[in-house]
């Protein structure tokens, strides 16, 4: 039996340099094994590059139109990238103004963009026992020129989003939404994205210290259509090895600073499932690869490679939310 899906709508929106990824999800109705659950009702990839802002807001206009966008619908976009910061603090809990006032005055020296026009926002993952106690808190600022600007692609395309997530969070919520990664473990849990220009690591799991880090690796230049003329083979082989070293890195410091041992799999994402990348990071960082793999969860009408729309997956779980 097929029923035609009715009810609240929500799109999750991810833009880099190379693609947008978009996924349209609506609640389960009856035809569908997950009656009241999510299910996604498109996916859509629109290809770039994308150098100038005309070209993200033209293909903005386009997925408008292919997911047939309504002004009830709920949008979720993310943001990363150099101004964007995200780590997880000890600290007193205040009133929200407050809060905010003396997480920016806290974390000033951490960032490399100005606080005084950053947007600040905050999530306790404890609740204090004690008025003064100091309780683990997750802090993100991101320069509020980057916002507006971000913002502006959305606006110009007619759409207009109801969540903005700091991208770091948006890995963390795509792999807490694969139902199999919730169990209990005191190790911490290895994800990372990798981007065209960047990539993403965030360690989480359940009672562990939150991590994250960005490695600037450009996986475009290495595996994309049209490599650089100054890619060599050595030069291959010194980028691939910088970015296994950065991870390992990270991995050391995490442990070493939080006391917290990490899980021996690292989970993937992105769009860059080159074998020679793959084995390269298993065999200098030792962790077995797993992708992680949402669109079968959600009852997607289409297969989809692993690891490509699962950030867009979890943005829609966040407009519903």
């Amino acid at each position: 039996m097929k029923t035609t899906l009715k009810g609240p709508v929500s799109i999750g929106i991810e833009i880099d340099s190379q693609t947008i990824h978009a996924v349209k999800m609506r609640h389960g109705k009856p035809g569908y094994t997950n009656v009241g659950n999510p299910v996604i009702e498109q996916l859509k990839e629109i290809p770039g590059p994308f150098i100038t802002d005309e070209q993200i807001i033209s293909a903005l206009k386009t997925l408008h139109q292919q997911l047939s966008i309504g002004i009830n619908d709920a949008v979720a976009t993310c943001i990363g990238g150099k101004q964007v910061y995200t780590a997880q603090h000890l600290f007193r809990k205040l009133p929200d103004g407050e809060m905010k006032t003396a997480l920016k005055f806290e974390i000033r020296k951490n960032l490399s963009f100005d606080t005084a026009g950053a947007s600040i926002d905050y999530q306790l993952l404890e609740q204090p026992s004690r008025k003064n106690d100091l309780v683990p808190v997750i802090v993100t600022a991101v320069a509020q020129q980057q916002v507006q600007r971000y913002l502006s692609f959305f606006s110009k395309a007619g759409i207009t989003p109801s969540v903005l997530e700091v991208f770091p969070l948006t890995v963390a919520n795509a792999f807490l939404s694969d139902r199999n990664n919730l169990e209990k473990s005191n190790l911490g849990k290895t994800i990372l994205h990798i981007g065209p220009d960047y990539s993403t690591l965030v360690i989480e799991g359940t009672g562990v210290p939150f991590y994250t880090r960005t490695i600037y690796f450009a996986a475009e230049e290495l595996f994309g259509k049209v490599p650089p003329e100054e890619l060599t083979p050595e030069v291959f082989v010194h980028r691939l090895s910088t970015f296994t070293e950065e991870i390992n890195r990270s991995l050391v410091y995490y442990e070493s600073i939080f006391k917290t041992m990490t899980h021996s799999t690292i989970t993937l994402l992105g769009s860059y499932p080159q074998p020679e990348l793959l084995e390269k990071i298993s065999g200098d960082t030792r962790l077995k690869i797993a992708w992680l793999e949402l669109a079968p969860k959600f009852e997607a009408k289409e297969q989809v490679p692993a690891g490509r729309y699962e950030t867009a997956i979890a943005l829609a779980l966040r407009g519903m939310e």
